[in-house]
């Protein structure tokens, strides 16, 4: 063994020995062995101590062998220093030896392997627990290299039976003792990734702190004794289980909420069938002459109070259904080893058309996701929709050809039977997705709190490495974003987020994308030109429609068609929501990009969490009047699906003072949505950011380089409220474009006045727009 020169710790810490070594360390005595076993289970124990306090989340290093799994080698650090252990086992590719393998058979276990005695300790200046010292990661532990194994690589081959117990992975059914990783098959793995999991996992949870696994280099420098250079990109981190894991969800993802939503679509359910089955029997649900001479109140249950109840139970699933998608990059981040990008930091389920949700969502096997927008689906448009089409008038059957009704009534109103089984159903249906949320939603969320806005993003990086994957992202799109993160699997641990494993069978990418590249239009699609344009000629042609269909002969299509008016309503419902939850998401950086921003409006504000019906107050408040006109249009789209019921022109199921009135309601709503719609795409319509800010990784790659994340060291573990009082209290002011970042660079993102610039165009460039 030769040790890396000016290594002081060298003598302080022996290395672990050659195989000649070891063999004649077994013709010692017993008591030098007794001795030694002594010392080497009270190094353990020190150790298990110095990493009982995971606060400072400081990886333990593995060097993991391409072939035979596990090499034993590992660094820990703690308070800035690193213990670190040279690679003693064979080069990458190549099987290990009997006499190694008799070593891990005498030693029973793999953790004697890289037992705390055989480590030696170099300094390191970095941490991965404080934000200012990840400028300089590339900075590697010193290593050192064992000639006697220069043999380069082999191929793999099956382990003789009498090898099996040491070569196989980890199993946590064998082995003898709580900190065993007893090996349990006569093969080496075939797959890699898999047996590095187990091992780095393993350990984790064994030892209690977090390992980081790094590939051995397959062939080895003789020019140098200095051991292969570590690419700290290309290192794998797992993290041990959380005990304490966090549980924070809002209230309508608890059990009381879908509980809720369970009792009520079974009671509809019920009722829908009851008010079935009374029709058939006698004269109906209601009997009448003229539609004026039934009651008020009557009326008002036939027509409208339906509708009514129906659109209210979609909204309440909605709720529900917004808060598991914006959620659910967080708890796929919260698993024991994570997720990739794509599922977590890219992850954007919030901003698409709500039609789409389900087929990516399984796609990505986010069942939870799929079910709850499946129900959203039934609940807000199939529902209200064969509702309305199962309570219709039908002329009495008792009366004669001459027009001569027996009794004093000529038409009753009954519910039709293909129709009503559908809403049954339906509702039945929903109810039973219900059920599945409510087992499905008793896992853990992972947070502490609600991560609203900036802030809340912010907070979790600043105490683990992650901005690093973000250089030169700045003005990023998000297919860029997607390239350079896909290659690893990120973890919510402690609040934080960390790197997790690294994925190795994905093409590289270059860091810069600074480049020659197609020039995209940031902006949400509904806020482009062609379908912002598209979806505003699409209101006014409904607002035309609506007079030429209640008042022509064209009522007839309402007429036989009693549910295309709200199917055509729920339609406009449901891309309103789209272009409302684009403003929502955009409002909060709009105001940044005017500069001189408090964040109280801006860092700490989340609309897109904010109740229905409460936004348009909340948004008036803070002077958001857009944010304001969109969330009034939400809601008076719930309305145009209540008076769109009632646009037949029929004189035997409407009276003249309704017709008119759902007429009116109908036209002046669609108006004001037309209305609305124009004034949002152009006060929204030009490009201020390089990319939408509607996944976490989009919100990383401004902040990456920020001075502002000085402020929020310390605070993953804050709540909205706190972190608000806090950011608050400094009296600091934020805006959006061009700064100084803490490399002294110039970077486009979000950071704290004063600013170099607040312009952006939309053509790729390293200068600010003065």
């Amino acid at each position: 063994m030769v040790p890396v020169a000016g290594d002081k710790y060298a003598d302080d810490f022996p290395l672990l020995e050659s195989e000649g070594q070891v063999q004649n360390e077994k013709d010692s005595s017993a008591a030098r062995r007794q001795v030694d076993s002594h010392a080497t289970r009270r190094d353990v124990l020190r150790r298990q101590s110095d990493f009982d306090d995971i606060g400072d989340e400081n990886p333990v290093s593995m060097s993991m062998s391409q072939t035979t799994g596990l090499v034993p080698g590992y660094s820990g650090m703690k308070d800035g220093s690193t213990l670190s252990q040279s690679s003693t086992g064979p080069t990458a590719n190549t099987l290990p030896r009997k006499s190694d393998l008799r070593y891990l058979s005498g030693n029973s276990f793999l953790l004697q392997m890289i037992s705390p005695s055989s480590l030696r300790r170099s300094p390191r200046k970095e941490r991965y627990s404080t934000l200012h010292e990840l400028d300089d990661l590339q900075q590697q532990d010193a290593v050192t290299v064992d000639i006697s194994f220069l043999e380069g690589p082999g191929i793999a081959k099956p382990v003789p039976s009498n090898l099996s117990s040491e070569s196989a992975p980890p199993s946590k059914d064998t082995g003898t003792g709580p900190g065993a990783l007893r090996v349990s098959s006569a093969f080496l793995p075939c797959d890699l990734g898999e047996t590095v999991r187990q091992y780095g996992q393993r350990l984790a949870d064994d030892k209690n702190m977090i390992v980081s696994v790094k590939e051995a280099s397959p062939t080895v420098d003789l020019s140098t004794l200095e051991g292969s250079k570590t690419n700290l990109g290309h290192e794998s981190f797992y993290y041990p289980s959380d005990p304490e894991q966090p549980n924070w969800k809002p209230f309508s993802m608890r059990s009381p909420y879908i509980a809720m939503l369970i009792f009520i679509s079974l009671v509809l359910a019920a009722v829908q069938e009851y008010l079935f089955q009374r029709s058939q029997q006698g004269d109906g649900l209601i009997r009448y002459d003229e539609v004026s001479d039934i009651p008020a109140g009557e009326f008002f249950c036939w027509k409208y109070l339906p509708t009514m109840v129906m659109v209210c139970f979609g909204v309440l699933w909605q709720i529900m259904e917004y808060d598991i998608k914006r959620l659910e990059p967080y708890y796929q981040l919260s698993q024991p080893t994570g997720n990739t990008a794509a599922k977590t930091l890219n992850l954007d389920y919030v901003t698409m058309w709500a039609y789409f949700v389900p087929v990516k969502a399984i796609r990505y096997h986010h069942w939870t996701v799929a079910i709850v927008s499946v129900g959203a689906v039934l609940a807000t448009t199939a529902a209200p929709s064969l509702q309305t089409a199962s309570v219709a008038p039908v002329k009495n059957p008792h009366c004669r050809p001459d027009g001569a009704c027996p009794g004093d009534f000529t038409y009753i109103v009954r519910i039709h039977p293909v129709w009503s089984r559908l809403v049954t159903a339906t509702l039945i249906t929903v109810a039973i997705l219900a059920v599945i949320l409510l087992f499905q939603l008793r896992r853990k969320s992972g947070l502490l709190s609600d991560p609203k806005g900036i802030a809340g993003v912010a907070s979790m990086a600043t105490k683990s490495h992650i901005l690093t994957d973000f250089q030169g992202m700045d003005e990023a799109t998000h297919d860029e974003i997607h390239k350079k993160l896909r290659h690893r699997r990120y973890v919510l641990y402690k609040s934080s987020i960390w790197q997790g494993e690294y994925i190795k069978n994905t093409a590289t990418t270059t860091e810069k994308f600074a480049g020659h590249r197609k020039v995209e239009n940031p902006l949400p699609i509904i806020l482009r030109r062609g379908p912002g344009i598209a979806f505003i000629v699409f209101l006014a042609v409904c607002w035309a429609l609506i007079p030429i269909v209640t008042y022509t002969g064209a009522n007839v299509l309402v007429t036989s068609a009693p549910w295309l008016p709200i199917l055509v309503a729920a339609v406009i419902k449901q891309l309103w929501t789209t272009l409302e939850s684009a403003v929502k998401m955009l409002e909060p950086f709009y105001v940044l990009s005017q500069g001189n921003a408090r964040p109280e409006v801006t860092l700490t504000l989340d609309y897109q969490g904010i109740p229905y019906g409460v936004l348009p107050v909340r948004a008036l408040l803070n002077r958001h009047y857009l944010v304001a006109l969109v969330g009034m249009g939400s809601i008076l789209g719930d309305v145009l699906t209540v008076t769109a019921s009632s646009l037949s022109l029929s004189l035997h199921d409407e009276t003249v003072s309704s017709f008119i009135a759902s007429s009116s309601l109908s036209t002046i709503i669609t108006a004001f949505l037309v209305c609305a719609g124009a004034v949002t795409w152009a006060r929204r319509r030009h490009p201020f950011l390089p990319r939408q800010p509607s996944t976490i990784a989009s919100i990383l790659a401004f902040i990456h380089q920020s001075r502002m994340l000085d402020d929020f060291v310390g605070t993953e573990r804050y709540s909205s409220d706190e972190m608000r009082a806090m950011l608050v209290a400094r009296g600091k002011r934020y805006g959006l474009g061009w700064f100084r970042g803490r490399d002294n660079k110039l970077h486009c993102g979000v950071d704290e006045e004063p600013m170099l610039s607040r312009k952006y165009n939309m053509i790729p460039s390293s200068e600010p727009v003065i």
